[in-house]
């Protein structure tokens, strides 16, 4: 059996966090450590949620890695640190490895099951709001990078 709408959804998937790995690699170093910008935590904040309902078992621990640091994903919330480039891309190619292996046990006749965390939500409903998530994330990131007059990343 084909499963064509597993496809469909990675297919809309791999280029959404492909760009989000691309926000890392496009920002200037200097950029990346200005704590009042906030650009490296739109990143940290988009992947700690990937982290978070990817999780294949309900019981499954769940932490936010501080790098060491005075790091936290919360946007509200100041940091005195900050994870370097390579740090988060490491972070954002573990989550994506936590994102495929939930992907790899799906078929298209259990995408409408419950997701592990609320009975309410479907697997399919985790998939879709992931992507918009992070989506979301890439466009403030943009925006930032616009309006400081760098480059921006382009739309996979």
């Amino acid at each position: 059996m084909s499963d064509k709408m597993v496809t469909v959804l990675r297919r809309q998937f791999d280029p959404t966090v492909e760009m989000l790995k691309n926000l890392i690699e496009v920002c200037p170093d200097d950029f990346w450590m200005d704590p009042k910008q906030k650009y490296w935590k739109q990143i940290f904040h988009a992947t700690t949620s990937m982290k978070f309902w990817f999780r294949q078992q309900k019981d499954e621990e769940f932490m936010i890695p501080d790098f060491g640091k005075d790091v936290i994903e919360d946007l509200d919330k100041e940091c005195s640190d900050y994870p370097t480039k390579g740090e988060m891309t490491k972070y954002v190619e573990d989550i994506l490895s936590v994102a495929r292996a939930f992907f790899d046990e799906l078929t298209d006749g259990r995408l409408l099951e419950p997701c592990v965390l609320y009975e309410e939500i479907t697997k399919t409903d985790v998939i879709l709001m992931q992507i918009r998530h992070v989506q979301h994330h890439i466009g403030y990131c943009n925006n930032i990078l616009n309006t400081n007059h760098l480059e921006t990343v382009k739309w996979l």
